[in-house]
């Protein structure tokens, strides 16, 4: 598809410009990538504005656009203004807080919601629904699922490849969802951001010559959010449980170190390295490799979870019509996710107690 092509070109060449043209930029779009961070997973300052390089690939698939897929496509663009230019700010060096570009994903939603004029549907549970499926209600479980979704993009944002790859993975669950929907507009938008987000990911997998950065993070949460959400919202079968399988990974991700800190006694917007991909790149150094290595162990670690990630959205697609079999696939998946989490941390402890 022609869009597609000129989106996955279009971002490939704007993130190897980005990457050339690093020594005039580097001072400003390197901030927490040098090692600096608490939770950062590298070495060398490198440049965070990747955003830059998705909206060079969406503005292209934009330009060969027509009809409703490029309406729809221009409000996503015009509500991902606010998060976009937030997280472009923390990119270049101005210190915009989490809360800030929390508050501004709420922001994007709100205006998706009266751009669109739709919102999150009923979950179809007759009891959930009861309680909380009236409008004022909905409207703003949108907006705060909008918003964490952006989030928990960010968040998982800690490896090479990672949180492009897993965005990659949501839009191609979306992406097959619309064609077996036959939802040709909705196709064609899914296309276009499974594209930009390959030629981004082609300098950024393995050897990170460029990262996604915060606003490319928050856009693609607020992009596949509502790419979701008008796909709920055009076609009645779908499953709304089948949607949050596709969205797991990142939102366990985040429900779960929430709940970690919580536990601890600690802030729960204070990063630290204990997310689901620091345990493994951790564990691949304990057990096999140096951390003088991480060069290796950090893209490694991103090649074991990519699969992970990928089986709830496989279940996602195949449970589309199935409401409640989808629900009962996230309480077995985040069983899993837990138990891996809670294993790894074991047996990493074991390792470490025989080596003293």
């Amino acid at each position: 598809m022609l869009v597609g092509f000129l989106s996955l070109l279009a971002s490939f060449c704007a993130a190897l410009f980005i990457y050339a043209t690093r020594r005039f930029h580097i001072q400003r779009t390197a901030k927490g990538h040098a090692g600096q961070a608490v939770q950062s997973s590298h070495r060398l300052p490198t440049s965070r504005i990747g955003g830059l390089a998705l909206f060079f690939g969406g503005a292209a698939g934009f330009w060969a656009l027509n009809g409703d897929a490029r309406s729809i496509l221009a409000v996503l663009f015009i509500s991902a203004l606010p998060v976009f230019l937030g997280g472009l700010g923390e990119d270049t060096g101005f210190n915009i807080s989490p809360k800030m570009r929390l508050g501004l994903s709420f922001v994007s939603a709100i205006i998706a919601i009266i751009a669109f004029g739709i919102w999150l549907p009923p979950s179809g549970v007759y009891w959930l629904d009861l309680a909380v499926g009236w409008a004022p209600v909905l409207i703003l479980f949108t907006i705060l699922t909008s918003g964490g979704i952006s989030h928990a993009i960010n968040l998982i944002d800690g490896l090479n490849g990672l949180a492009i790859g897993i965005s990659a993975i949501i839009g191609t669950g979306l992406l097959i969802l619309s064609v077996q929907l036959q939802d040709t507009v909705m196709t064609q938008i899914c296309v276009i951001a499974i594209a930009a987000l390959m030629g981004l990911f082609a300098v950024n997998y393995p050897f990170g010559k460029i990262f996604l950065g915060d606003a490319g993070a928050y856009s693609v949460g607020h992009i596949l959010t509502w790419i979701a959400i008008l796909l709920l919202n055009r076609h009645d079968s779908l499953a709304p449980f089948a949607i949050l399988l596709i969205f797991f990974w990142p939102l366990a991700d985040m429900l779960f170190s929430i709940y970690r800190r919580m536990r601890a006694g600690k802030p729960v917007d204070q990063p630290d390295r204990l997310h689901f991909h620091q345990l493994v790149m951790r564990g691949l150094e304990i057990i096999w490799l140096k951390r003088a290595n991480r060069q290796f162990t950090n893209p490694m670690a991103t090649a074991l979870i990519l699969p992970m990630a990928a089986l709830p959205v496989g279940l996602g697609v195949l449970l589309r019509h199935e409401n409640a079999l989808a629900a009962a696939a996230i309480l077995v998946t985040a069983g899993l996710f837990v138990g891996t989490y809670r294993g790894g941390v074991l047996f990493m402890r074991w390792v470490h107690n025989r080596r003293d």
